[in-house]
Formats: structure tokens, C-alpha cells, sequence
């Protein structure tokens, strides 16, 4: 088990946060820059020593202001993949490893274990992304760490490196069978790398538990915004049978099955809109009259800017996006059911 307990202030960040890691499973903490993610793996790491806090992996104590313990970082057992890698670009793939510990035995085996025992003798110029990335997590390994802590170790890949890397990296965490902590800007990459996800705002835990919880339900407008859903302003009122309405800022109401009054946030993630021509009809609830603003397309999908009141978008195949002639200017109806609407206080 990792245990962190850390306050600090940094500049105008005011950290202050208490987290757990049980051996063999990986904890994601996202958010956005400078909410004081990476401040938490250099607290861990020992790179830098908080106001007060406890650092404890296992049975070792790492950090404790209180009793005056700090164990210099050499002497904490922690495997750290840093954003940009920082691989020596004047030694080998396998000298680079070895770096890490073990020796050239252990970094060759480590790299037969990554598919690069063919890349051993490459330096980091003559390796792709992917190649760097796992030359990296195999040098943080190779000192066989109680602790592996990861900094954005995908945001140096391009899109097309990335979901191979992911897979890899996702494996990884899954065997390495000690505490990983891991921080990235992106949740779809912190649902898919962690057994649990903290969104971290403003130097505060503000949500944490499995991706699908959060996502189902988030516990603020920040939360829901950093899970991928739009977020619509307005105030809400009891409705009939059970049925919570909300009258939207700038226009139109929607329904939702969450209970909630006053100000609130309600969110709806876009593959949940249903875009028809004209008024529409099914079961869905909440219509809204929307104008397109921008319709972009990747592989089988396109995502809809949409102008209802205030920001909306929608996610659509690109088979419907045609039928529908999306452009900008064409005017649509937006449509999703009340079920799918969670509203949070404001």
C-alpha cells in the first residue's frame, strides 16, 4: 500500500490531498494543468518536500514532517516514467535500461519482455515513440520499485502511436504488482490505465473511484466536464411524476430523473444526443432546437458543434451526419432522454 498525505503551497496552488494505492493496482489522477498532479509523484519520488505530510509505502516510511523523517529520493524505491522520458541520448536502449538497475542481464530481459531485444542497441534518436516509452517504463522497472509513478507517459506519442502504447502500457501496470500512480490531462486515458481515477482540481481530490462511477455519476460540473460531457446551466424545479425540470440559461427545458433544486449543471454526453431534422419525435424528453456550427469527422464518427441557447455537441456516425446534410447553418432538432441527463448543484 502507498499512502499520501501531502499540503503544500506552490505559487498560487494551494495542495492539499490524502490518497491510497493497494499493491498491484494503478490510481489515475486527471485534471488539468497545473491542478497539481505531477506535484503529487515529485512529493512521492522525494524531488520535493511538501509543508507537511506522510509518505509511507509498505511497512517503510518515506516522509514524515511531523517525526523529521526524509528519505532521499536515491533511497526511495520508486520507478519514475517522466513525461518526456528522459532517456540518455548518448547511451544504447539496453545501457539506458541497465541505467535503472540490474544490469545488462536484467535490461535485456526487460526489453525481450517489451518486444525491443532487436532495438537493444538503438539509441532514443533512432526509436520511435512507442520504442522511447517502453524503453522508459522497462529502466523505471529495472530497479524492481515498491512504487511505479508515471508521469503523462503518452502525451509525447501521436495519436496514431498512442492507442498501441495504451494497450502496452495498460498491460504493464496490470503485472507489475506494486502501487502505480499515474497522472495524465486526458480521462479517457485514466479509465483505461487506472483501477480507479481521481479528478484532481485546484490542489483537491474533488472525486475519486472507478471511471464508470464518475462518469455515471460526477460529483460536480468540473468532474462531469473533464469526463467528456456537455455541460447546460439553468435553475431546477420539482416537475410532474417525479421528473425534475430545468429551465436552461439562454432558453428551453429540459427533463432530468435526478432529484435537484435551484442552480444546477446538467450534463449529457454527446453519443447520448439524437440530431433529427425538424421537430422530433420518440421517447426522448428533452428536445432542443439547435443550429450546427461545426461538423468534424474522424474515422467512422462526427462530432457537431451545435448553437442551442449555449454550447452543445453531439456525437453521430458519419453515415447520419450525411443523411442529415449537416453543415454549418442547417438547423436541427437535439434530442436525449431524461435518464441520461445528471444534474449536480452549481
Amino acid at each position: 500500500m502507498l499512502q499520501v498525505e501531502a499540503t503544500a503551497r506552490l505559487g498560487a496552488l494551494a495542495l492539499d490531498v490524502a490518497l491510497e494505492v493497494p499493491a498491484g493496482s494503478c490510481l489515475a489522477l486527471g485534471g488539468p494543468s497545473g491542478a497539481g498532479k505531477t506535484t503529487v509523484l515529485r512529493i512521492v519520488a522525494g524531488l520535493l518536500r511538501p509543508e507537511a505530510g506522510i509518505v509511507r509505502c509498505g511497512e517503510e516510511t518515506w516522509l514524515d514532517t511531523t517525526r523529521g523523517i526524509d528519505v532521499a529520493p536515491e533511497r526511495r524505491r520508486c520507478g519514475f516514467v517522466f513525461q518526456d522520458y528522459a532517456l540518455f541520448g548518448h547511451m544504447s536502449a539496453w545501457r539506458n535500461v541497465a541505467y535503472g538497475g540490474g544490469g545488462r542481464l536484467r535490461a535485456l530481459e526487460l526489453l525481450e519482455r517489451f518486444g525491443l531485444a532487436g532495438r537493444a542497441e538503438a539509441r532514443p534518436a533512432e526509436l520511435s515513440g512507442g520504442e522511447r516509452q517502453r524503453v522508459a517504463v522497462a529502466r523505471a522497472l529495472a530497479r524492481e520499485p515498491d512504487v511505479l509513478l508515471l508521469d503523462e507517459p503518452l502525451s509525447a506519442l501521436d495519436a496514431r502511436t498512442r492507442a498501441g502504447a495504451a494497450r502496452e502500457l495498460a498491460g504493464v501496470l496490470r503485472t507489475a504488482g506494486v502501487p502505480a500512480l499515474l497522472v495524465t490531462h486526458d480521462f479517457h486515458e485514466a479509465a483505461q490505465l487506472g483501477d480507479r481515477v481521481g479528478v484532481l482540481d485546484h490542489g483537491r481530490v474533488v472525486q475519486l473511484g472507478e471511471a464508470a462511477e464518475l462518469a455515471a455519476r460526477p460529483a460536480s460540473p468540473f468532474v462531469a466536464d473533464f469526463t467528456g460531457a456537455v455541460l447546460l446551466t439553468g435553475v431546477a424545479r420539482a416537475g410532474p411524476d417525479g421528473v425534475t425540470l430545468v429551465a436552461l440559461d439562454g432558453g428551453g427545458t429540459l427533463a432530468s430523473t435526478d432529484a435537484a433544486s435551484g442552480p444546477v449543471a446538467a450534463s449529457v454526453y454527446p453519443w447520448e444526443i439524437v440530431l433529427e431534422p425538424g421537430p422530433a419525435p420518440g421517447s426522448a424528453q428533452n428536445h432542443l432546437g439547435a443550429e450546427v456550427v461545426a461538423v468534424t469527422t474522424f474515422g467512422g464518427r462526427a462530432r457537431v458543434a451545435l448553437a442551442a441557447g449555449q454550447p452543445l455537441v453531439a456525437e453521430v456516425t458519419t453515415a447520419a451526419a450525411r443523411e442529415l446534410a449537416l453543415a454549418p447553418g442547417a438547423r436541427v432538432t437535439a434530442s436525449w432522454k431524461a435518464a441520461a441527463t445528471r444534474l449536480t448543484p452549481r
